[in-house]
């Protein structure tokens, strides 16, 4: 037994000693040495702000970082939002029928709002650096910033092109009277407002 253990020890020993010729200089690293295998074309890092925001409105703005800017995003359903909004702003009532969001805040003091399928709430301040938010799939949700400066924060989606219905979607492509009904007012009772052409996103 202890004969076939020392074999074995030597047997390792050619690779081992390979392994160590192979090692670096003192100071250099090993991402420096030439790989035999070739280098990718695809990168795996993406400078969100390198990009011009898709969404901009007079209370924010939103960058979607999705498979057409990043393309290693291609093919694995993720895409990240970046959030920007000023003190009072809110991100209107939506929900998104194809993919879960995990928020990730960077600054500010931001409230997220969830309306969940047994018809109870929940409502929250998130803390940067140390908490994140999570809404389920086709959940509605709403994020209101109740500080004093511009909350920002990273918005994780399980789809490389996260579909979205607003409140002020639905509004603008509903007749109105489906939602004097359903709120029990007056048939005029929303006479005063103003039906939206496409999604405001932040209010």
């Amino acid at each position: 037994m202890k004969a076939a253990g020392t074999a074995g020890v030597l047997g390792l020993m050619p690779a081992v000693l390979r392994g160590k010729a192979s090692n670096p200089p003192m100071g250099q690293s090993s991402a420096e040495q030439p790989l035999p295998m070739p280098e990718s074309t695809e990168s795996n890092k993406f400078n969100v702000f390198s990009i011009d925001p898709k969404v901009v409105e007079p209370h924010g703005t939103v960058t979607e970082v999705t498979g057409d800017n990043f393309p290693v995003l291609k093919g694995n359903q993720a895409a990240v939002f970046y959030l920007v909004m000023k003190p009072g702003a809110v991100r209107e009532p939506h929900w998104h029928p194809d993919a879960w969001e995990l928020d990730v805040p960077i600054s500010g003091n931001g409230r997220l709002g969830v309306v969940n399928t047994n018809d109870t709430w929940s409502s929250q301040t998130i803390k940067p650096g140390s908490e994140i938010g999570f809404v389920p799939q086709g959940y509605a949700h709403y994020i209101e910033n109740i500080g004093k400066e511009d909350v920002r924060w990273m918005i994780v989606f399980n789809n490389t092109y996260p579909d979205d219905i607003g409140l002020s979607t639905m509004f603008g492509g509903m007749p109105t009277h489906t939602f004097t009904k359903t709120f029990g007012l007056p048939a005029n009772g929303l006479a005063g407002a103003t039906k939206p052409s496409k999604t405001l996103f932040i209010v």
